[in-house]
C-alpha cells in the first residue's frame, strides 16, 4: 500500500490524509514503433506471417526471446521484431522500504508518499536514474534502484522527467558537438523517425532538458529529440553564430567606415573620437544593441565565446595593463583580425591581427552580444 501526505492549513491545524492508489495492473504491453508490422508464427524472419500491426495499439508481452517479442495477438501467440516493437509499460515490484514516490524525477522533488516492499507499480518510461509510474490517473516518479522488474529496463526513456536544469530552459541554448551532424528524431526513443540532421556547430534553443534526451526547437521552428551526448547545453542567452551574409557582416562592414577616426580617451563620436570601449559602444549603439560603457563592465555583456569559434561581430577583449583588469576591446571582423581603436602610434580605430604578439599576449577572452 502507498500512503501520501497532503497539508492542508485550515484554522491553523494541518492535517494529514491518507490517499489510496489505483493498483489494478495491467500485463506487460508494448506497441508497434512503426507501420505495417510483421507478426510472425515463430520468432524468425522465416516465421509465417498472421497479419500486421501498427503504433497505436498496445498488445500484451508475454515473453522477450532474444530480438523478438512474443505478443497475446488475436487470441494466439506470436512474434514481432524488436526492431520494430517497443515495451510500453511493464510491471515492477518495489524491493525496499519506505521508498519515495516523487512528483518529478529529482531527489529534491516533492514526496507524494511512501512504497513498501512488494508493492506492485506500472512503469511506463525512465530517465536517468527515474522510472515514471502510472500514479492516480497520471504519473509519479521512483529511483530505478528501487524497482524490479523483468522488463521494466525495457521501458522507453521520456522527456516528461526532466532535471532541475529544465525549470531554466530560456536561459539555455545547446550547440552541436558531433562531428558528422545530429540527428533530430521526433520522439526521445532511437526508433524514432528522423526529422532533421543538424551539422557540426549549428545552434538551437534548448526547450528541455532530460539526462539521455534534450527537446529542441532549430531555427525553422521545428520541435524534436536530440541525444544529450553530442548537444553542447550552455547557461546564457542564445546567440546568433552570424556569417558573411548576417548581422556580424552589417556590423564588421559600418565598423570599417570609421577607420582612420582618432583616438580620444572616454570619447563616443565615431567621427570626431573614440577610445577602444566607446568605439565598440557605439558601433553596436547603431545597431539597437546597448553595452556596459567601460570594457571592463563590458565583458559582462553577451555570452562567453571560445577563441576558435569567433563570428564577425563578436566582441574580443584584452589585458594590456598587466593586472588582472580588462582594459582593451576591439570587434571581430574574421580571418583573424579584428577592428580597435587605440593610442598606440595614434593611429587611432583601425585593424589589428589577433595572431600578433601583443593581442596573443594579452588576449583574455571574447562575447558574442548579436542576437
Amino acid at each position: 500500500m502507498i500512503f501520501s501526505k497532503t497539508v492542508k492549513q485550515l484554522c491553523l491545524t494541518t492535517l494529514f490524509t491518507a490517499l489510496s492508489v489505483s493498483t489494478a495492473f495491467a500485463a506487460d504491453a508494448g506497441q508497434a514503433s512503426g507501420v505495417n508490422v510483421n507478426v510472425r508464427a515463430t520468432a524468425g524472419m522465416n516465421g509465417a506471417v498472421l497479419g500486421k500491426i501498427s503504433q497505436g495499439t498496445e498488445f500484451t508481452v508475454l515473453q522477450k526471446d532474444g530480438n523478438w517479442f512474443k505478443i497475446s495477438y488475436n487470441g494466439q501467440e506470436a512474434f514481432v521484431s524488436a526492431d520494430y516493437f517497443g515495451m510500453t509499460k511493464a510491471e515492477g515490484t518495489i524491493n525496499s522500504y519506505d521508498v519515495n514516490l516523487r512528483e518529478k524525477a529529482t531527489s529534491s522533488s516533492d514526496s507524494l508518499g511512501k512504497f513498501a516492499e512488494g508493492d506492485k507499480v506500472t512503469v511506463t518510461g525512465q530517465t536517468g536514474d527515474w522510472y515514471r509510474i502510472s500514479y492516480n490517473g497520471g504519473s509519479a516518479y521512483v529511483n530505478k534502484e528501487y524497482v524490479s522488474g523483468t522488463y521494466v529496463s525495457a521501458v522507453p526513456n521520456v522527456e516528461g522527467a526532466v532535471t532541475e536544469a529544465a525549470e531554466k530552459t530560456k536561459s539555455y541554448y545547446g550547440m552541436v558537438t558531433a562531428s558528422g551532424g545530429l540527428r533530430v528524431r521526433k520522439e526521445a526513443s532511437l526508433n524514432s523517425v528522423v526529422l532533421t540532421v543538424l551539422p557540426y556547430g549549428t545552434e538551437v534553443t534548448v526547450d528541455r532538458v532530460g539526462s539521455e534526451w534534450i527537446r529542441i526547437i532549430t531555427d525553422a521552428g521545428q520541435k524534436g529529440y536530440v541525444s544529450a551526448e553530442f548537444l553542447s547545453v550552455r547557461e546564457g542567452e542564445r546567440t546568433t553564430r552570424s556569417n558573411a551574409t548576417g548581422k556580424g557582416a552589417e556590423v564588421v562592414a559600418y565598423a570599417k567606415q570609421f577607420i582612420g577616426t582618432p583616438y580620444v580617451w572616454g570619447g563616443t563620436n565615431l567621427n570626431s573620437g573614440v577610445d577602444c570601449s566607446g568605439f565598440v559602444y557605439s558601433v553596436m549603439k547603431n545597431f539597437g544593441i546597448s553595452l556596459n560603457r567601460s570594457s571592463y563592465e563590458m565583458v559582462n555583456n553577451g555570452v562567453a565565446v571560445a577563441k576558435s569559434e569567433l563570428a564577425p561581430g563578436d566582441l574580443v577583449f584584452f589585458n594590456a595593463g598587466g593586472n588582472s583588469r580588462i582594459s582593451h576591446v576591439g570587434i571581430y571582423i574574421g580571418g583573424g583580425q579584428y577592428i580597435r581603436s587605440t593610442d598606440g602610434g595614434g593611429r587611432g580605430v583601425c585593424i589589428a591581427d589577433l595572431n600578433s604578439k601583443y593581442s596573443t599576449s594579452t588576449y583574455v577572452t571574447a562575447r558574442r552580444v548579436l542576437r
